[in-house]
């Protein structure tokens, strides 16, 4: 069933790596280039050789992780930090890497100048498989199952939004929007951010845990903060502008503050309701304002809860959409909303590794969902479905934000960027 999602793959084995410590501090230092790692192989007709150094800056000073019972109990989770790294391909300046080595097995992004490599855990998607295999794929050979059905009108909206306070969701736009924003009436301006962290809260409900970490904490903790890593470098190399003109300002990503997973469901009572409660379905709209419900998120930038549901319509992510409007509610530096009696904490979005196909998502899928709900929380809605906005394949393919799943090798997604508008 992965042919379906990949036009081609290929399988390689622990073995088939080889590792060198290229250098080695003499004295203990958290300085990145005090440990230097090589690591080579190659896949896909090419040879790789990678020279990684330990990763910083991705967990919070403050980074905590735990495991939760089904009677809500915390245990602490101890994460080793040293099996992330960044890098690049050995003779390629403009190249770079983002990987995670976990028992020999190696989860990995590699950007080369004309193409971008992953390789994944093979368990997930070929589970004949020992668990020492690993799957690598071009991101041109990425091949989403709504692709190549015509019309657009019958492809499922993948990733939504909500615009609590206002009747519908954000699919259906809102008319009454101010249509001129002032500030892209002002001349040319320069803003500098002071903040540019947004520090996350991780959620894997029980589902998630079971079928996307193999019922193991850490490969569930590692899974998550190698996503956000790679989501983080999609924000933070986008320079944020309103206009082309304009010089913009980059730098803006996060941080993983707490990771949170549910090792079993949450067990209630008659008439309670919780986001990891053993339900066979859920309405994806109905389980993100639960999990919003959690008085736990007015404690970080923003929430997000990952889980293994397959949503109706193929559903793979929502969130609340944020706003600089005067009186909203949603994404980012929210105040406190009141709904149905219980107070809801909008800074939430939540993504699904289950597609309408009941296929677990690749990694690649994976990134683009989360950061397109990221986005919403950001304040970003959906491109409209106009040139400027959401280019054709012959002029760079849509951008992040547009309303249906985006594949990720067309020029605007192999870079991952946002319109401006």
């Amino acid at each position: 069933s992965i042919h379906k999602n990949l036009k081609y793959f290929e399988t390689l084995h622990a073995s088939h790596l080889s590792h060198h410590i290229v250098k080695r501090g003499i004295q203990q230092s958290d300085h990145p280039f005090n440990k230097i790692r090589e690591v080579s192989f190659s896949t896909l007709a090419t040879d790789f050789r990678l020279i990684l150094t330990p990763k910083k800056g991705i967990l919070h000073s403050n980074f905590k992780a735990y495991t939760v019972d089904g009677d809500g109990e915390e245990k602490p989770v101890f994460v080793d930090h040293e099996n992330f790294y960044d890098g690049r391909l050995f003779g390629e300046v403009s190249s770079a890497a983002s990987v995670h080595l976990e028992d020999g097995v190696m989860t990995a992004t590699i950007h080369a100048p004309e193409e971008t490599y992953h390789i994944e855990p093979s368990w997930r998607h070929l589970p004949h498989l020992d668990n020492q295999s690993m799957i690598a794929y071009r991101s041109s050979d990425v091949h989403l199952s709504w692709e190549g059905r015509g019309d657009t009108d019958t492809w499922p909206r993948t990733c939504g939004y909500v615009r609590e306070g206002h009747h519908g969701d954000g699919d259906d736009g809102d008319e009454e929007e101010e249509k001129i924003r002032t500030k892209r009436q002002a001349e040319q301006y320069e803003y500098t951010p002071t903040k540019t962290r947004c520090p996350l809260l991780l959620v894997a409900d029980y589902r998630f845990y079971q079928e996307m970490g193999g019922s193991n904490t850490k490969t569930t903790i590692n899974y998550l903060i190698s996503l956000i890593d790679r989501v983080h470098k999609i924000y933070n190399d986008t320079t944020w502008q309103d206009r082309q003109e304009q010089d913009g300002f980059k730098g803006m990503g996060f941080v993983i503050k707490k990771i949170v997973v549910h090792s079993e469901h949450t067990r209630v009572r008659g008439g309670e309701a919780h986001y990891n409660m053993m339900r066979e379905k859920w309405d994806v709209r109905n389980l993100l304002e639960v999990f919003s419900r959690e008085y736990s998120h007015k404690d970080f930038c923003l929430a997000h809860l990952f889980t293994d549901l397959k949503f109706e319509g193929g559903i793979l992510g929502l969130a609340y959409v944020g706003s600089p409007r005067r009186n909203s509610v949603g994404g980012i530096c929210t105040p406190e909303y009141f709904k149905n009696g219980y107070t809801l904490y909008l800074n939430s979005g939540l993504s699904s590794s289950r597609n309408h196909y009941g296929q677990r998502v690749i990694t690649r899928e994976a990134d683009l969902v989360t950061a397109h709900e990221f986005g919403h929380n950001w304040g970003s809605e959906h491109d409209p479905d106009i040139p400027e906005c959401s280019p054709s394949a012959s002029q760079g393919g849509s951008y992040l934000m547009y309303t249906y799943s985006v594949s990720g090798y067309d020029v605007n997604n192999k870079d991952v960027k946002f319109s401006l508008k």
